[in-house]
């Protein structure tokens, strides 16, 4: 039971803090021009039963579900010869983990991403984006699940865009997640001590087509590895070998307002509960 909970403790870490951490939509590294506004408000339904350690099924009654919000407003703006987009991101919802549930506001994420080449012309572009977040989240060390995480962490992602002709774009982005101590992690008996967790390492890939000017889908791919999570000094063994794919459709219902739609589930799972999302995404262009 002991080895489920830090199973537990890990799978809240990586899915709740701010978000940030869940990956991008398709041609989010695709800026908008300098002076523009983007109010993105995004909704996702997650599930899961299937517990896995080390790779091999645990059970199929660890049931996992996630209805969670994310609030995040955009701003497009030049520094010298640079795109630079500041932000934010504020999660709030539910999440159920078996018998125990969590409700209310996440972590807040900050973030801004700095195009070092925005090549319009030749459909090239390479971007920087950190991310920092804050500890401001809902957490209860007698809950076994949390929509804030009790720690800073810190995020790291660089991403290469190319187009293919008027119609095709491929983004490919690499990233590393560093994360501070949480104080205050259930240990034996619920006793309070502090839990460290390892770096987080992952990437993922877009490949988007335009079936209309208005209309474009996507296949996506993405993987994390590390985050192994030490109690009290003892590490635990968890860490995370996730393999996800997903699909992703996206809808200009006017010239300023866009609807998204994306269906990711987890192919391989060696530590944690191998879920599903289902999520839309409404964006606002002013």
């Amino acid at each position: 039971m002991k080895h489920i909970l830090c199973i537990w403790t890990l799978i809240v870490g990586l899915l709740f803090p701010g978000l940030s951490l869940a990956g991008n939509s398709p041609r989010d590294y695709i800026p908008l021009d300098p002076g523009t506004g983007f109010l993105a408000l995004y909704y996702d339904h997650g599930f899961g039963n299937e517990l896995y350690s080390k790779g091999s099924k645990k059970n199929r009654t660890t049931n996992l579900v996630t209805n969670v919000s994310i609030l995040r407003p955009v701003y497009f703006t030049q520094i010298g010869p640079f795109t630079i987009d500041p932000q934010f991101l504020l999660p709030f919802g539910e999440a159920t983990l078996s018998n125990d549930q969590s409700s209310g506001v996440g972590d807040l994420t900050l973030a801004a991403t700095v195009w070092f080449i925005n090549n319009k012309e030749n459909k090239f572009i390479f971007a920087y984006t950190p991310f920092l977040t804050i500890p401001t989240g809902q957490y209860d060390r007698d809950s076994s699940v949390n929509l804030g995480a009790n720690r800073w962490a810190t995020k790291h992602e660089i991403c290469v865009v190319k187009g293919f002709g008027d119609r095709t774009w491929l983004e490919v982005a690499v990233n590393a997640q560093f994360f501070f101590d949480n104080d205050n992690a259930a240990g034996d008996n619920n006793r309070k001590v502090t839990a460290s967790k390892r770096p987080v390492f992952g990437g993922e890939t877009h490949l988007s087509y335009d079936f209309t000017k208005e209309f474009f889908g996507s296949v996506d791919y993405y993987y994390a590895n590390g985050g192994e999570t030490s109690l009290d000094g003892v590490w635990q063994n968890d860490w995370v070998s996730t393999h996800t794919a997903g699909v992703t459709f996206a809808y200009m219902l006017t010239k300023q307002l866009q609807f998204m739609t994306h269906f990711n589930t987890d192919l391989a799972v060696y530590n944690g509960i191998r879920t599903s999302t289902f999520g839309v995404r409404l964006g606002f262009i002013f």
